[in-house]
């Protein structure tokens, strides 16, 4: 009968967990690593830092799981925090106008066969005077954005852009649309996961889990099954097989 023989990336995982798991039990009922009295907005940092391994999780689950193709990985892990950040849906909509207003001008850009470095920057030039026209656009009605858009990040948004319109021109426009949408989707599940009081809280008073993150992260780099989005498409198939 053969053997069982782990791979190496699953000892790795398991030598992880028991490390994470150590400094846990030593460090229990002990002071949290994070100072009470740490500056808010440095502490607003270290929350970001710490909460970005774990939407890389969640944007890898949704990718290698489930099956969703999104325009990148750190992408939606980034917006999705940056919505937790905003605690508004004026964040999304913002996102939303700019990506559509930006795309129209990527369109006309592409007459020019620009050069990709300028034609970039030029698209973040286009995304940062969507902004402040929106920020002024807002304070004459009375209604103040800024607090939408500090940890709204550009230079991912201007890429965005960037990935929708090659997506576009290889693939047509549903593609893209799909990509767009899975992108948006993705965000979202890591807005929800992160927001999670416990989740937040856990990962701050003891960010010696992030052992427990970066162990999930080692075998789901292993997994090979289907995912579920295959399960659905080759339903006819297995159907038909059956």
């Amino acid at each position: 009968m053969a053997r069982f023989r782990p791979s190496t990336t699953v000892i790795i995982a398991l030598v992880v967990v028991a490390a994470a798991a150590i400094v846990l039990a030593v460090r229990a009922g002990g002071p949290p690593l994070v100072p009470a009295d740490l500056p808010a907005t440095d502490r607003q940092l270290v929350e970001f830092l710490l909460l970005l391994p774990v939407a890389a999780l969640v944007c890898s689950v949704v990718r290698n799981v489930i099956g969703l193709h999104t325009f990148g990985t750190f992408a939606p892990a980034l917006l999705g925090l940056s919505f937790r950040e905003v605690q508004s849906p004026v964040g999304a909509f913002v996102l939303v106008t700019v990506l559509s207003v930006a795309w129209i001008f990527r369109r006309g850009l592409a007459r020019l066969n620009l050069l990709q470095v300028p034609r970039s920057a030029v698209m973040l030039s286009i995304v940062v005077s969507l902004l402040v026209a929106f920020v002024l656009y807002s304070h004459a009605r009375g209604r103040s954005v800024a607090g939408a858009l500090p940890f709204l990040p550009l230079v991912i948004v201007t890429g965005l852009v960037e990935r929708f319109w090659t997506t576009e021109e290889e693939d047509g426009t549903p593609a893209a649309l799909r990509t767009m949408f899975a992108t948006l989707l993705t965000a979202a599940a890591v807005f929800l996961v992160v927001r999670a009081e416990v989740v937040r809280q856990t990962i701050v008073d003891y960010p010696e889990t992030l052992g427990f993150v970066i162990a999930a992260q080692l075998v789901l780099g292993r997994y090979t099954g289907y995912r579920l989005t295959e399960l659905f498409r080759f339903r006819d198939l297995a159907e038909g097989v059956s």
